[in-house]
């Protein structure tokens, strides 16, 4: 498994105890933080003797990954060896890779798809490039990288990939593939783009991938969006009705995956694993199982699958599937909040996390910053909601349901107001693409930028408009690690010194002339 470093440390260290895990591998900053398992790997200690089992079958575990579970727990997928095996064998035949490639890294080690990226290459002998957190998250610094490194095959976010392929690519483009997925996929390439994009769909449970699409050239004007298109090598997809019954072909149904890539289930989880992993009776196999996925999806009149959206809460933004849920659950651990909901409408700018509080005092309701500051230190950041409503109680239809239809919107005027005056012209400037990016009127330096609400593809913005207004090496850690927007200037304004004092007198005097 792989753990996400900007995570909470006690949400880190309840999925090491959930997942058994004996020891992990960090470097010396985080090997704080788990003291008894840690193995540092650090430029002054690079050899640690560990003996490693060679004789491995298919059905042993290969990985497990982490992801939201419906009751508000995450849940920990378990991937075999013969599950990746699959995945791999199927991408050198598709793909064609061979030690001459080089991909990219692009996704971050956290995510499971990394591991699609990082396994085929290998075992093929290509080269990985490893993409920075600032680089990966902007298409603008990826469209540049993509091609100085001589990236020949890149997995990236959706919303990325959109981006991408708006961009005008030289002809001799050395990039050959450009796959994408994990979320609904609403642009088509031009006719003149110099690689194929492909479209993929899959859950963490059957090894990343299930079907895969190369997207022809057009718009979604005269065909409707993007499909999924069909399953992968050694895979098959059913798609049933609620009584587990084949639909006919057009007809929308729920998605069912089976064959070699439906992993063995969820750890420590046998009921939820029995609910989700049913036995397979279409393939004649005996034990043969397939994978419940609850989304819903219909057969094209070209054999391909066209996506249908999700049938139960949880939701992909930026790439990242979130578990609503498990957003309120943590909402009512507050003393101040009797109960939570929370929804992920979609508009122009995509989906964005809005939370309903109904409070237990409604005389004294707790405000936006405290409660993003309480999820701060229990949730990731991509699930730290934009918005926090105060209601009443929770709307319910004639059926006693949750009445989403009639939660209340965030108004366009309910942005934070700070202020804030005396700053440098630095701090000023900082503020102000702070403010911009994230729809706030007025920053002060004491503000934490998550705490008002900026989410991490909103992190990768400023940090890219700082280093164009200030011409220094800014990195996306320097905000991440940043307590407050005076320290993240700070840091700024150092870097601009160190520049500064590197530069010869006429430099300076250059400078000062432009």
């Amino acid at each position: 498994m792989s753990l996400d470093p900007t995570d909470p440390v006690e949400r880190a260290r309840s999925l090491i105890a959930d997942a058994g895990a004996a020891a992990i591998v960090t470097d010396d900053v985080r090997a704080a933080d788990h003291p008894d398992i840690a193995v540092v790997v650090s430029q002054e200690r690079r050899r640690r003797s560990v003996e490693f089992p060679f004789d491995i079958d298919a059905e042993d575990l290969a990985y497990i990954a982490y992801t939201s579970g419906s009751t508000g727990s995450p849940n920990a997928a378990e991937i075999t060896h013969g599950n990746l095996i699959n995945l791999v064998n199927w991408t050198h035949e598709a793909f064609d890779i061979s030690e001459n490639d080089r991909v990219s890294l692009s996704l971050g080690l956290a995510f499971d798809a990394a591991i699609w990226e990082l396994w085929p290459a290998l075992t093929a002998g290509a080269t990985v490039h490893v993409m920075s957190d600032i680089v990966r998250n902007s298409p603008k610094l990826l469209y540049r990288e993509l091609l100085d490194q001589g990236i020949t095959i890149a997995t990236v976010p959706t919303a990325i990939a959109e981006a991408l392929i708006a961009m005008d690519w030289p002809a001799d483009t050395p990039l050959r593939y450009l796959l994408t997925g994990g979320d609904v996929l609403r642009a088509y390439p031009r006719r003149d783009l110099p690689f194929d994009l492909v479209n993929n769909y899959g859950p963490t449970e059957c090894t990343c991938e299930a079907t895969w699409a190369l997207v022809p050239a057009g718009t979604a004007n005269n065909r409707g969006l993007p499909a999924i298109g069909r399953p992968i090598g050694g895979v098959a997809i059913h798609l049933l009705d609620e009584a587990q019954r084949p639909v006919p072909p057009g007809t929308e149904g729920e998605i069912w995956i089976a064959g070699k890539s439906v992993g063995r289930g969820y750890r420590n989880k046998p009921a939820l694993t029995a609910a989700r992993f049913r036995p397979d009776p279409f393939s004649g196999v005996r034990g043969a199982r397939m994978y419940r996925t609850g989304d819903r999806g219909r057969l094209l009149a070209n054999g391909e699958i066209a996506f249908c959206g999700r049938g139960d809460r949880q939701v992909k933004i930026g790439g990242v599937r979130i578990e609503l849920n498990e957003i309120a659950l943590a909402l009512q651990t507050h003393a101040d909040v009797a109960t939570a909901i929370v929804t992920a409408p979609e508009t122009d700018g995509g989906r964005s996390l809005i939370a309903h509080i109904v409070p237990t005092d409604p005389s004294r309701p707790p405000g936006a910053i405290e409660l993003r500051r309480f999820l701060y230190d229990r949730l990731p950041r991509a699930y730290i909601p934009r918005a926090f409503i105060c209601i009443d109680a929770v709307p319910l239809t004639r059926n006693g349901k949750i009445d989403f239809a009639a939660l209340p919107t965030p108004a366009s005027d309910e942005r934070p107001v700070r202020c804030g005056d005396d700053l440098s012209l630095a701090e000023r400037r900082v503020a102000d693409i702070v403010g911009d990016v994230i729809g706030v009127d007025h920053v002060v330096l004491d503000d934490n930028f998550f705490l008002l609400g900026g989410q991490s593809l909103q992190a990768t913005e400023v940090v890219v408009r700082c280093r164009e207004v200030f011409a220094v090496k800014i990195e996306l850690s320097d905000l991440f690690e940043a307590d407050t927007i005076g320290a993240f200037a700070a840091r700024i304004e150092a870097r601009i010194a160190q520049h500064v004092a590197q530069l010869s007198d006429e430099e300076v005097r250059a400078a000062l002339r432009s």
